[in-house]
């Protein structure tokens, strides 16, 4: 019984202290940081972990699905409930994939966040003054890229320059306006192009890479003159080229910034397209521009005709193929835009810039002689251009001419609304008008 006795004592004893210690263990939200980026090794895996973040969340499916179909392009051919508010342009906030959008956006930034804050502290030999300056940079980049898009999304955000490392660092603070988003993605941008080495690599970011999304920027910001400048300079390096005949553009001076793949991290876009259960097909109008030879050209291997009648999206062959960013192409159509608005407009070299892009398609020069039918030309050749990438939306939004072309007569609707999940966890965020 004595035995008895002592035994449960025993077992009491070690009950408590294994309480004690679950007790203990320190919350998951609260586990700091600072020890994850040290050294040239953990370094260089915290920028790539930001890289396959970008690839694989920002770069995901539900953000091309979504904004592919508001272009009105690209449909769905799965019929879902959150297809159909997209292409009404009558989103909800408690919809899903709004969440996954916002959530993605801020993992990127906070990644890009650590890098920024921990790689000019580490001091570790192996780690030159010139690569902890590239690390930093791209990290500038990966940050303007991610406040970039979320900003075109969602119009107000919350702007975090340093890491959220509990959740408490994400409450209360008051969102930026579009605006002053943009302007802070410029100014991350400077910073980078001030890091960044000349040297040309196509699925990392570099000078040219931070110049042409600044070029990219500026065009949404209206500031012709600066977007014409950066296009020219990075238009000016002969390792970015137009190329005849058309091809997709991963690995080649048609290249300035894309997301590599591989068989341990797929392009989540390739199920979209091309699978059995494929999500998107081009669109009837927006094929036939394609397999016209006089507007498509050699672009009409972006959409395919099967035996069957459907039409096959050709964005990505494999499951491995690049995403496309930044193409040579879109620097030379933004400097055709810049061109026609800056304040003393070159019409020449504008309708030059646009037959370049022709040409390599194999399609006659334009026609265009007038501001309006310049900018028409502009924007029907970024249609057939990237017909299968995530532009037309944004580029009909910017321009004014949602309504005309779409019928998206509520320009409240042109942005998405803030998830309804952010705003039960920060009563603080303030949701967008119309919704």
């Amino acid at each position: 019984m004595k035995l008895n006795q002592l035994l449960s004592i025993l077992l009491f004893s070690v009950f408590l202290t294994s309480c004690e210690k679950y007790l203990d263990v320190e919350p998951f939200d609260t586990v700091s940081d600072e020890n994850t980026i040290f050294d040239k090794a953990s370094a260089e895996t915290a920028v790539r972990g930001a890289y396959r973040s970008l690839a694989s969340s920002n770069y995901g499916s539900a953000f091309q699905g979504a904004v592919l179909q508001s272009g009105g392009d690209i449909r769905s051919l799965n019929n879902a409930q959150s297809d159909l508010n997209v292409i009404n342009y009558d989103l909800r906030s408690d919809i899903g994939f709004l969440s996954t959008l916002w959530s993605n956006f801020y993992n990127t930034i906070n990644r890009a966040n650590h890098v920024i804050e921990k790689v000019p502290q580490i001091e570790d030999v192996k780690l030159n003054s010139g690569l902890k300056n590239q690390l930093i940079g791209e990290a500038y980049v990966i940050r303007a890229l991610s406040y970039f898009d979320l900003a075109r999304l969602f119009g107000n955000v919350q702007v975090f320059l340093t890491p959220t490392k509990i959740v408490s660092d994400r409450l209360g603070v008051k969102q930026k306006t579009q605006a002053q988003v943009f302007d802070q993605v410029v100014a991350d941008l400077d910073t980078a192009i001030s890091l960044l080495p000349d040297d040309v690599v196509r699925n990392r970011s570099r000078r040219s890479t931070a110049l042409a999304l600044r070029s990219r920027v500026y065009l949404y910001q209206q500031k012709y003159a600066e977007a014409e400048a950066d296009a020219n300079t990075v238009l000016s390096n002969q390792q970015y080229r137009l190329m005849k005949p058309f091809a997709l553009a991963a690995g080649t001076p048609e290249s300035i910034l894309e997301l590599a793949y591989s068989v341990d991290a797929v392009n989540a876009g390739y199920a979209l397209w091309n699978t059995s259960n494929r999500a998107l097909e081009p669109k009837a109008s927006v094929h036939n521009l394609l397999n016209d030879a006089e507007v498509g050209g050699g672009r009409k291997l972006l959409s395919v005709a099967n035996n069957a009648g459907q039409f096959i999206g050709g964005i990505f062959p494999t499951n491995t193929a690049s995403n496309y960013v930044i193409r040579t192409a879109e620097l030379y159509l933004i400097r055709a835009e810049a061109r026609v608005q800056k304040a003393e407009p070159d019409f020449e070299g504008a309708i030059s810039d646009v037959n370049a892009v022709r040409a390599r398609a194999g399609v006659a020069n334009s026609s265009a002689s007038t501001k309006q039918d310049i900018l028409v030309s502009i924007e029907n050749e970024r249609r057939v251009e990237f017909a299968l990438e995530p532009f037309r939306w944004f580029d009909l939004v910017r321009t004014g001419r949602a309504a005309a072309m779409l019928n998206a007569t509520n320009p409240q609707k042109y942005i998405f609304p803030i998830p309804a999940s952010e705003i039960i966890a920060d009563p603080s965020l303030v949701q967008n008008p119309g919704y």
